[in-house]
């Protein structure tokens, strides 16, 4: 029934990462980005304006590292998804010439 459940397996298998596994996997990055940046970013805030108080200093490293976080997943599986499209036209390309070539 589904015409293009072929072309998401192929694309499952060659690494792609959908829209619900991208948003998980940027949520954890996030999450991670957070308690990183609540302690060192924190730290640097601290070291580099040391008249903010504690309490702007963690909050301060807390949304850094949550948009470090972020950032970072959206070009993982930006890069891993473009990755998993070449390699499945890359499978495509050679099995077109074996097709027409006889190779």
């Amino acid at each position: 029934m589904d015409e293009f459940r072929e072309d998401r397996d192929a694309l499952a298998a060659a690494g792609y990462t959908g829209f619900r596994g991208a948003v998980a996997f940027a949520v954890i990055m996030t999450v991670i980005g957070a308690l990183f940046g609540s302690v060192v970013f924190a730290l640097i805030v601290g070291a580099l304006v040391p008249e903010l108080s504690e309490t702007v200093q963690v909050g301060v490293g807390t949304v850094l590292g949550a948009l470090i976080g972020v950032s970072l997943a959206v070009l993982k599986v930006r890069r891993g998804n473009l990755e998993a499209l070449e390699h499945l036209e890359d499978k495509e390309w050679r099995r077109y010439m074996r097709r027409h070539h006889g190779k």
